[in-house]
């Protein structure tokens, strides 16, 4: 038999590893589903999901069935449990970071495959792929990457106008990460937009879940003008909510300024149709 060196495995072996057969593998399949992009977006994310269940040993229903989950903890739940029964260890560092980066292209791929026409059913598909990629960073300990996850996730529905499905991620990020640095910002970008959609009843949700746990004089105040909008307190809207504004920013030991402009100029253009007189915006920082 001819000795043929580029068909040996990694390191000189004989025969291939099978973890040099799956890496290759996944190299090969996402190629396949790039050059496919260029003429069927659609089949293209599914060329994406097929390959990436390939190397991570799962079923692609798998992924069907986590994008008809409806509530978000119970996502992100199902999806932890989805992590722990992959039957491949992923000892090395950079078959975890081959898997992280298989995860993200193929969540990425299933949003973008949408074009200009997002639906729930595609957004969710990416999302389903999103939250493995988060379980999966936090199952390695990773907590930098999977944060990062929830903040790319965020940033790509809110570009698809899908801000319900956006808001909904921020209880990710209060339930894990509010020891980041900005997870206070993504929370108050989360309850104003609720706020400015009339989203009320997710404005609500986010700010009791914040509030039982992190209650801050922005948040609660946030959280009585909600209240105010749903009760439709016109009178108090046009009369008082400015200048109670006002003094809970005076009064409050500020650690975050960002936070509070983000707070106070939503505030001001979602009040300013019921306002007949604004006060003089107060300098937070």
């Amino acid at each position: 038999m001819v000795d043929r060196p580029e068909l040996r495995g990694t390191k000189g072996s004989a025969v291939w590893s099978a973890r040099s057969l799956l890496k290759t593998t996944l190299e090969c399949d996402m190629v396949a589903a790039r050059l496919l992009w260029l003429s069927d977006k659609q089949a293209a994310a599914v060329q994406y999901t097929c390959a990436l269940c390939r190397y991570m040993g799962i079923d692609p229903l798998v992924i069907s069935d986590l994008a008809a989950t409806h509530d978000i903890r119970e996502m992100s739940a199902h999806a932890g449990a989805i992590v722990k029964e992959i039957p491949r260890k992923f000892a090395k560092s950079e078959d975890v970071l081959q898997a992280l980066e298989a995860l993200e292209e193929t969540a990425s791929a299933q949003l973008a495959s949408m074009g200009s026409e997002p639906n729930i059913l595609g957004a969710k598909h990416g999302l389903a792929v999103y939250l493995l990629q988060h379980a999966f960073a936090t199952h390695k300990q990773s907590p930098d990457i999977a944060y990062q996850t929830m903040l790319t996730v965020i940033t790509s529905l809110r570009a698809l106008n899908l801000h319900y499905l956006a808001n909904d991620c921020v209880t990710l990020i209060m339930d894990h990460h509010m020891s980041q640095h900005d997870a206070r910002i993504q929370v108050a970008r989360a309850a104003v937009c609720s706020l400015t959609e009339s989203d009320f009843i997710r404005a609500r949700e986010l700010l009791q879940t914040y509030n039982f746990q992190f209650g801050e004089p922005w948040s609660r105040f946030m959280a009585h003008v909600v209240d105010k909008a749903i009760n439709a307190d016109i009178r108090w809207m046009s009369e008082r909510a400015m200048i109670e504004w006002q003094s809970v920013v005076r009064d409050s030991m500020q650690n975050d300024c960002q936070v509070y402009e983000i707070v106070q100029d939503a505030l001001t253009a979602y009040l300013e149709p019921y306002t007949w007189y604004v006060p003089k915006k107060v300098v937070v920082c």
